[in-house]
């Protein structure tokens, strides 16, 4: 009793049609995750808060490099890519509070520097007035 199954050719366009038809439910039902709005965000507070603290001039590459993942996070979301602009969302954050670290370590140095500076002057004139060291 070995009979092989074989389907009425009368049927095929019927069974094409079904399976078709489950595809299409298939493909309707892997939708498009929602954009990610809240790391879309937090790039843009990330990148002006770095613009407040004068980044362009102290980590001006750093700042640039954020513009540009933002951008690229945008056309990933009109793209319908996004878990893409997910992650060049994170990626420009990151390079915005990049940005605002080094800046923030730049002006420290700056301000340090005058310290020094200052006490030197000091120093300096301590001696001329005859006052060890």
């Amino acid at each position: 009793m070995n009979k092989t199954f074989r389907a009425n050719p009368r049927l095929r366009p019927y069974v094409a049609a079904g399976l078709m038809g489950v595809l299409m439910l298939l493909a309707a039902c892997a939708s498009t995750p929602p954009a990610p709005d809240s790391a879309l965000d937090a790039a843009k507070v990330a990148i002006s808060n770095a613009e407040k603290a004068d980044a362009g001039q102290f980590a001006g590459a750093e700042l640039g490099e954020a513009r540009e993942k933002l951008a690229m996070a945008d056309s990933a979301v009109r793209e319908e890519n996004m878990i893409v602009a997910e992650r060049f969302a994170h990626e420009s954050r990151v390079e915005a509070e990049l940005a605002s670290a080094r800046t923030a370590a730049a002006k420290a140095a700056a301000v340090n520097k005058e310290m020094e500076r200052g006490a030197d002057a000091l120093t300096e004139e301590m001696q001329r007035a005859g006052e060890p060291r």
